[in-house]
């Protein structure tokens, strides 16, 4: 025979009360993370084009620091690992990767990382964990001329009540946005006109090298000419064709404010 269940009012309390006493111990102390990676192959057909990943020191050993004292959730989160493991797979899946110094390379893409935003449940009282990453791909032909500058914005969450603790949250909150990224490179790379023009031998016109991209571009379109794209934004200041108006698509917003992308859905308008 089963227990019965308490279902009086006297219980009820106290159970709140434990759910908000765990709430308060997992986004409460302060949290030094190391992402562990969790990016699976993409199922995609690889395309006939020998392409090289180039990262720096910096996106090599990034780790994002927290500097303001009021927020107590997280002291530091280290997705170095993580982040180049999903473009390691990525673009292993969707191109063949060769050295950027063999003679045999048509493009090479180097990613930076331009913002990482979170939300936790000691800030927002919502029992989920929040991540926002923001990237922007420097994309070059075989001589090293500038061909594309794309940015591209990844988001992800986590429910407390499937973790334990802050750290986990964190961990799995990152690798969702993570493959968020990974979801719609794998789907919208191959559609971007500098790839179709390489896949049909041609060479890409080269655009303006920019130091930084255009942080109020809005028109998400890939440089050098491309169809519209809900994800992948142009950096670029000129296209070789004119831009053409934005979807209308609602994204979920970071705590700054900014739109950003949820899920990789796909474009209305595909090429």
């Amino acid at each position: 025979m089963l227990d019965k269940v308490d279902l009086s009012p006297e219980h009820s309390r106290h159970m709140r009360i434990l759910m908000l006493l765990a709430m308060v111990l997992l986004g409460g102390c302060a949290s030094s993370v190391v992402v562990k990676p969790d990016i699976p192959n993409p199922l995609v057909k690889r395309l006939p084009l020998n392409a090289g990943l180039v990262y720096t020191d910096t996106f090599k050993n990034y780790v994002y620091l927290e500097n303001e004292k009021k927020r107590g959730s997280l002291k530091s989160i280290d997705f170095a690992v993580a982040q180049t493991t999903m473009f390691d797979r990525v673009f292993g899946a969707l191109t063949n990767l060769v050295d950027v110094d063999d003679p045999s390379r048509v493009l090479s893409i180097e990613p930076q990382i331009l913002d990482f935003q979170y939300t936790a449940p000691s800030e927002t009282k919502l029992k989920q964990y929040e991540i926002w990453i923001k990237y922007r791909l420097k994309l070059r032909d075989a001589d090293n001329a500038s061909v594309a500058d794309w940015t591209i914005k990844g988001y992800g969450k986590t429910p407390t009540g499937l973790l334990t603790s802050a750290s986990s949250a964190f961990n799995a909150a990152t690798n969702i946005a993570l493959r968020d990224v990974g979801a719609q490179l794998s789907t919208r790379f191959p559609r971007q006109r500098v790839v179709k023009t390489l896949l049909d031998g041609g060479v890409p016109a080269p655009i303006p090298e920019l130091e930084e991209p255009e942080a109020d571009e809005a028109a998400e379109l890939a440089a050098n000419g491309a169809e519209p794209e809900a994800g992948i934004e142009k950096s670029a200041k000129k296209s070789s064709v004119e831009e053409e108006p934005k979807d209308n698509v609602s994204e979920p917003k970071g705590p700054s404010g900014e739109t950003e992308t949820e899920t990789a859905t796909e474009a209305n308008n595909e090429t």
